[in-house]
């Protein structure tokens, strides 16, 4: 590589270097469906875009200061690059890239081949119509390119994205970087880059972005170009697990394909968890129904190999959607819920899956008290209790006196979380108004551009919080056509 000689090169003479006479891929991923779709392509020399972040252990950062608060130290300047104080996504400060072509880099040392990383930051820019690029090469002991991976960010708003990768053969090196071509002359900032390697499952963290997969789960595991289209989304919105619906066919009849699937979406740095409920397996004459569904998935995991496993149970049981009886005794509706949730847990215990549910935003009220095992909290602390995560049901679309009413709901949960060392994943709704129960539940009528808003705003508010799980979308709904795959794109900022 010849980007670090000590002798000067013109900054085009330097890019030529850095990404070949052909530059960088013109579109935002990796062309084809074979690379989407083979794990030994993603891991091989091939340039690799735009992939779901690993929500998995990772090591310390490699980038040395990684949120510019040092302005440039440890990066060198290849033109074009300062720092600046707005906009940032994290501390005081971050990269701005000036109209026209440019970047700043860094070389790692020490990396050996056929280890995982995962690359991720934060990015925006000032006009669509350009793109800001955060990429890692792998670099041989002579600096010569031998693989890439790029994030790229054409976005007004900061947005997360991330993508792991497995260094090739003859990998010493990795050299991250972030880079705008000339483009149409607009502004590109970066902001919160992170560098680690990868291993093993863990459970969540503020820099997911999950989303919930129901109907299409059964055309996603048959028809491969289905499936190739979900991990395309997934990537093109930054997904980094999956909430997968599961029901024992899907283990049974479609065993191969869903372990095929899983595996796919490890590749890409996909968690995936699956996802069952009803509302009456929390009360206590169903609970056996609930906890088979754990017991079959348990059974599959222990039939597939490393790659091939769920990372996690997750369990849609509203309760209070068994009105007549919550109505007439709620206190004893929880109860038994929360009677379910020891047995889960306790059925769970050493399989190396997390076990999570969901719950409504308004669990928080002082109405939602119980006394339980002799300990009297609220509801929804009983549950964080217990629970390796929680995804919260904030489903509104408000907006008032300058922030997301979805952001101030989340307070009490994320509060609580962080006392007890679990995690909140603050879910947006995106169905129509019908299906949804009110068009104040559901970003539909917005469009997708408010939706980046609020979680966005979510995520900001949030970042440092420890009890912050980062974001969720409900749900993908491609066959319904009604959910965050169609959501239409309205570019006036509506508040």
């Amino acid at each position: 590589m010849k980007k670090f000689m000590h002798a000067p090169l013109s900054l085009g003479v330097a890019f030529s270097l850095l990404f070949g006479l052909s530059g960088l891929p013109s579109n935002g991923h990796a062309a084809g469906n074979d690379l989407l779709l083979n794990p030994e392509i993603i891991s091989g020399s091939t340039d690799r875009t735009d992939s779901g972040s690993a929500v998995l252990n990772l090591g310390d950062n490699l980038i040395t200061n990684p949120g510019f608060e040092d302005n440039l130290a440890s990066w060198t300047n290849w033109g074009n690059t300062a720092v600046v104080t707005s906009p940032s996504f994290a501390g005081a400060k971050s990269a701005r890239i000036a109209s026209g072509e440019g970047g700043a880099g860094q070389i790692i040392s020490g990396i050996p081949s056929g280890k995982t990383y995962v690359l991720s930051g934060h990015g925006s820019v000032s006009a669509s119509t350009d793109t800001a690029i955060v990429g890692v090469d792998c670099l041989d002991a002579n600096n010569n390119v031998l693989a890439k991976n790029t994030l790229r960010f054409n976005q007004t708003l900061y947005e997360f994205k991330s993508t792991a990768f497995t260094t090739v053969p003859g990998t010493a090196k990795l050299q991250v970087y972030i880079y705008k071509n000339a483009d149409s002359g607009a502004n590109a900032f970066l902001d919160d880059l992170s560098l680690k390697a990868r291993s093993g499952v863990q459970a969540i963290n503020k820099d997911v972005k999950a989303m919930w997969v129901w109907q299409e789960t059964t055309s996603a595991l048959q028809d491969s170009a289905e499936r190739s289209t979900l991990f395309q989304f997934a990537q093109d919105k930054g997904v980094n697990v999956l909430l997968l619906y599961i029901n024992k066919t899907h283990l049974t009849t479609n065993n191969t394909q869903l372990k095929q699937f899983i595996s796919q979406a490890h590749a890409q740095g996909i968690r995936v968890e699956a996802v069952s409920g009803e509302k009456e397996w929390g009360l206590t004459d169903n609970h056996s129904i609930g906890l088979e569904r754990i017991t079959d998935v348990i059974t599959f995991n222990g039939s597939a190999a490393s790659s091939e496993k769920f990372d996690g149970v997750h369990q849609d049981i509203e309760v209070y959607l068994n009105k007549e009886k919550w109505e007439s005794n709620k206190t004893d509706v929880m109860k038994q819920a929360l009677a379910y949730i020891d047995k889960a847990t306790a059925l769970m215990s050493g399989t190396g899956m997390t076990y999570a549910q969901d719950i409504p935003r308004w669990y928080d009220g002082p109405e939602y008290t119980v006394t339980y095992n002799g300990v009297d909290k609220g509801f929804y602390k009983h549950l964080i209790d217990r629970l390796d995560w929680v995804g919260l049901m904030d489903y509104t679309d408000r907006y008032s006196d300058g922030q997301w009413q979805a952001v101030r709901d989340a307070q009490s949960e994320i509060d609580y979380a962080a006392q007890v060392g679990k995690k909140v994943t603050v879910g947006l709704e995106t169905i129509d108004p019908v299906t949804a129960g009110g068009d104040s539940i559901t970003f539909y009528e917005e469009g997708l551009d408010d939706l980046d808003r609020a979680l966005a705003a979510i995520k900001a508010h949030y970042d440092g919080n420890a009890g912050f799980g980062g974001v969720a979308v409900h749900s993908y709904g491609k066959q319904k056509g009604n959910a965050y795959y169609s959501l239409p794109v309205k570019a006036d900022n509506h508040y």
